[in-house]
């Protein structure tokens, strides 16, 4: 992988403090690739349930929603791409410690398997924004199950767990490891759910515009 994948430039702001919650941009499918190499500390990601599927499921994920929705791709290309591609990722996925996400109430699972990841002293990356329209570099939304992860962890543990924001750009060749928020404290100030991951996405789109764009 790291053949394919070169190690960028990382600013870190501040000192880690695990564990933590690393909230980023995703990049297609360079960001985890690139947080599972070069990230200082050892994560478990959430990834799309599909990919830790069978291969149909996987091919299938692939070509119509990664390639096709997401990034544009033609039916031919994105065909051919998820064809070979399908054959490997499960192991990849499953190499990077990938936890499976859902659009329901199974949601419920991968959070309650991600506190105990935290409370084991790993912690755990997520890609929130929504990419339905493609990957952008400056991000309109992020989902919050972020919060509810840190949320729930906070119930179970009494901790405000930090939250980092990151910011991968390829083409820069830079990671960017922003400060933490806490989520209990945000809240605190008045802040719902969706404000807190409001928060997070201009956190991670101001280190784009701060660090990258304009270097």
């Amino acid at each position: 992988m790291r053949t394919f994948y070169h190690k960028p430039r990382v600013t870190q702001l501040e000192e880690i403090q695990q564990p933590c919650i690393f909230v980023s941009n995703h990049d297609a499918k360079r960001g985890p690739v690139i947080a599972e190499l070069y990230l200082p500390v050892r994560t478990a990601k959430w990834g799309a349930y599909q990919m830790l599927c069978d291969y149909n499921t996987r091919r299938k994920y692939l070509r119509d929603i990664f390639y096709i929705k997401k990034q544009g791709y033609g039916r031919g290309l994105a065909s051919f791409k998820a064809f070979f591609e399908a054959f490997f990722s499960l192991f990849i996925y499953r190499g990077m410690n990938f936890l499976p996400t859902y659009p329901d109430a199974r949601l419920a699972k991968t959070i309650n398997e991600s506190v105990e990841v935290l409370k084991s002293g790993m912690s755990v990356f997520i890609f929130p924004e929504d990419s339905d329209d493609g990957y952008k570099e400056v991000m309109e939304k992020f989902f919050p199950g972020f919060v509810m992860l840190a949320d729930a962890y906070c119930r179970k543990t009494g901790k405000d767990v930090p939250v980092y924001p990151v910011y991968y750009h390829a083409k820069s060749k830079k990671m960017v490891i922003g400060a933490p928020r806490f989520p209990r404290a945000l809240k605190e100030q008045g802040l719902d759910r969706n404000a807190v991951a409001d928060v997070l996405r201009d956190d991670v789109n101001a280190l784009f515009n701060n660090y990258i764009s304009r270097n």
